[in-house]
């Protein structure tokens, strides 16, 4: 049974994620949502109404800071929290910002068992958010690749790998290596913005 985990800071990102969701192939099965800051709520019952099995918890912390340090250790926070979480098996992980294209599940099933699709920064770089010899890769058009890490926004894993990798030192932005890691280049996700959403 495949578990999806989807930590929540943003309330503002729900409608355009939730139709994502309901457009995608994500069986509708097990769903462990972190709601990771306040106003959240609505989170639970869009993902129910959507068919999966809502496990909820609440990590009880105040809005995120615009601090971008002081994020990624909030972020690291969060991470921890959800190891004891996710349980054994098939694992994919988004982030609430995260547009995932239609055939999600089934292309990332097909490139590996320990595989992610492709969103581009927020920041304003073409590069992706994998890595290869602890730099970052720009996009390609297609294809399946060898990688080194990728960040957690669409990534297709195991609960056993997600507890072994996940966690990392503030100043790293990527997680630790995971064997036999790829990046489908074709699995295409947006990446949510408050102006609007970025494509690779």
């Amino acid at each position: 049974m495949l578990t999806l985990l989807l930590p929540v800071t943003r309330s503002w990102t729900l409608p355009a994620v939730i139709e994502a969701l309901a457009a995608s192939d994500i069986p509708r099965e097990r769903c462990v949502l972190v709601l990771d800051a306040p106003g959240c709520a609505l989170w639970e019952t869009s993902l129910y109404d959507l068919g999966f099995r809502v496990e909820l918890h609440i990590t009880r912390n105040p809005p995120p800071t615009t601090d971008r340090y002081e994020r990624r250790r909030r972020h690291i926070r969060m991470r921890e929290f959800t190891l004891p979480l996710v349980g054994d098996g098939p694992l994919l992980t988004l982030d609430d910002d995260t547009i995932v294209p239609p055939d999600v599940y089934a292309r990332l099933s097909r490139a590996g068992e320990h595989a992610t699709g492709v969103q581009v920064s927020r920041w304003g770089s073409r590069r992706c958010g994998v890595y290869r010899g602890g730099r970052s890769l720009r996009a390609q058009a297609s294809g399946v690749e060898s990688i080194d890490y990728c960040g957690h926004y669409c990534l297709l894993t195991t609960g056993e790998m997600y507890r072994q990798t996940a966690v990392h030192l503030p100043s790293e932005c990527y997680m630790k290596p995971i064997p036999n890691l790829v990046v489908d280049w074709g699995c295409v996700c947006g990446h949510m913005t408050k102006d609007g959403v970025l494509w690779p």
